[in-house]
């Protein structure tokens, strides 16, 4: 029996006046509990899926099914019980007086008893990392932070999808480091699957699967490792690759035979060190 919970569908999508298919006959699905990074360059379609996940547009051809509904009229708020959206922006999202009250707000939307409310929300925060700042003004917290309360409210919802739309762009590398160490640490607990939609492919190594997007179309598809080694490839459709993977190109250019292109910093450094102990 098949475990995906996402599928697109020979999809495609065309924005009103435009010349051309932001999204041409893409196909793919997600499994429960996968973590699925999206890439791609501006105007590469990558967002226009985003939206699509989320009932925000709707196919001009294909079909779009999250769960057990197919996108559509009559089930888009079926969807998006199950589907939760972190933007780019985390100042864009906040609409609550003190951090807790903004996690409250979707599920007062939702008609959540408050007795299980209060509950949620204390779960959600925890979850972030951000409990002891629950009265606190949203205005008043970092960058990184406000997205772990942006992530919070989503948590609290309990969706079986979080989308991730460029949620880390407008961060400096620390606010990104929390962001994705929260989303890997709730994955980890929750099992939600995880559908992020970035440029940042540093950001791309902690995923499962990865699809790059190129024109509209789904260009390239494979492991995070398996995605990195076409780095040539990557390079000519306009994007580039983790620094790792330019440091071992170098490393290999200047002679020294690495074993494993891994995409991890620690088992580099001990590929380094047996090099060195062998000499």
């Amino acid at each position: 029996m098949s475990n995906d919970f996402v599928k697109l569908d020979h999809v495609s999508y065309k924005y009103e006046d435009a010349p051309d298919f932001a999204v041409k006959d893409v196909s793919f699905t997600v499994e429960k509990g996968e973590w699925l990074a999206i890439v791609g360059h501006n105007g590469s379609g990558k967002s226009t899926i985003a939206k699509l996940l989320n009932g925000l547009l709707f196919p001009t051809d294909g079909m779009v099914k999250i769960g057990h509904f197919k996108l559509g009229e009559k089930t888009i708020w079926d969807i998006r019980k199950q589907v939760g959206m972190v933007f780019q922006n985390p100042d864009n999202q906040f609409v609550g007086a003190t951090v807790q009250d903004d996690v409250a707000f979707g599920l007062e939307n939702h008609g959540v008893p408050h007795e299980l409310m209060v509950e949620r929300v204390d779960r959600a925060l925890d979850e972030v990392g951000m409990q002891k700042y629950a009265l606190h003004e949203p205005s008043r917290l970092s960058g990184g932070q406000k997205q772990r309360v942006a992530i919070a409210g989503v948590l609290a919802l309990q969706p079986d999808v979080i989308i991730l739309d460029e949620a880390t762009s407008m961060l400096d590398p620390r606010g990104r480091a929390e962001v994705m160490e929260t989303i890997r640490v709730m994955r980890e607990r929750e099992a939600i699957t995880v559908i992020s939609i970035t440029h940042d492919l540093d950001e791309v190594v902690l995923a499962d699967r990865v699809i790059v997007m190129n024109q509209g179309t789904r260009h390239l598809e494979g492991t995070p490792k398996e995605i990195f080694e076409q780095a040539q490839e990557m390079r000519r459709i306009g994007l580039g690759v983790p620094f790792i993977t330019s440091l071992q190109e170098k490393l290999e250019l200047a002679g020294i035979p690495l074993t494993d292109r891994s995409l991890m910093e620690g088992a580099l450094m001990e590929q380094l060190w047996t090099l060195h102990l062998n000499k």
